[in-house]
């Protein structure tokens, strides 16, 4: 059976934004990897969810609600375990799972008291449907805020992570790069999570960003790498979604596992394949 025009336009709408998080979200999922706060976005798509109910509450057909709701949760959450992590007693992803765990438990609370399965569903997972206009322009912003800030910052992103004890006295501004970083994060999870699920938007942040590691050394390399594999992953996941009928927040994340697979195996640098006894080890 053919798919129809409003089928088509939205498959459309769906392939669109998940090119724009692709640029957007896979390049900080390199950062989040290279400072070893993988975790963390995937705390941050749990911390949403209260933003998400109580937009879903006040307003439960207004696409605009759910948005600012799941934004401002976002850069609360991100905020609070920021801070958190600055009093140096406990390190920032044992901050984050103190704070985002019980947004997720009164999300869930909230959502499974007053929303019917059906939305609880799509509020969960997704729909390929939500990328209206108003989610590709908030799906393209996002990029363009990611990218013109990487641009602008990496180098304090990286040094930040690496050592933000020197960054501190060396006059750096880390507290603001890490507050810009974690916000940049938060901004792509809720760009994505109306129509591919918060949970999995993440996955296409960081599976794609852990692949490129055994195709590319240096940021700019893994960025670009993961960009590819991120749009790829998304485009196979959209076009097996439409053939079987499902929503395609969990086929793109399990696409994104296949090349993840595929990477460990036959990647270059450090892939399973060049792992095997009798094979050259050759540094390029």
């Amino acid at each position: 059976m053919s798919a129809g025009p409003v089928e088509i336009l939205a498959l459309r709408s769906a392939a669109a934004g998940a090119l724009a998080l692709a640029f957007g979200g896979a390049p900080l999922g390199v950062l989040l990897a290279a400072r070893r706060m993988s975790l963390s976005g995937d705390a941050m798509s749990h911390a949403i969810l209260p933003g998400v109910a109580i937009g879903y509450l006040l307003a439960p057909n207004n696409p605009l609600a759910l948005t600012l709701g799941a934004l401002i949760a976002a850069f609360v959450i991100a905020g609070a375990a920021s801070l958190l992590s600055r009093l140096k007693t406990i390190p920032e992803d044992a901050a984050f799972a103190a704070v985002y765990l019980p947004a997720f438990a009164l999300g869930i609370l909230l959502i499974g008291r007053q929303a019917d399965p059906e939305a609880v569903h799509e509020l969960l997972f997704g729909s390929a449907g939500a990328f209206d206009r108003d989610a590709l322009i908030l799906a393209a912003s996002a990029a363009t805020a990611s990218l013109v800030a990487l641009a602008l910052f990496v180098r304090g992103f990286l040094g930040e992570g690496a050592d933000p004890v020197f960054m501190r006295s060396s006059g750096a501004p880390g507290w603001a790069l890490h507050l810009v970083f974690m916000g940049l994060v938060a901004l792509n999870l809720v760009a994505g999570f109306r129509a591919f699920g918060a949970m999995m938007t993440v996955a296409l942040m960081m599976i794609p960003a852990v692949s490129a590691r055994f195709w590319a050394r240096g940021f700019v390399g893994q960025a670009g790498v993961a960009v590819l594999i991120s749009a790829l992953a998304s485009g196979a996941g959209l076009a097996i979604a439409a053939l079987t009928k499902v929503e395609p927040g969990a086929v793109m994340t399990l696409s994104a596992a296949a090349l993840f697979a595929a990477s460990a195996v036959a990647g270059p640098r450090g892939g399973l394949l060049q792992s095997l006894p009798g094979r050259p080890h050759l540094e390029g």
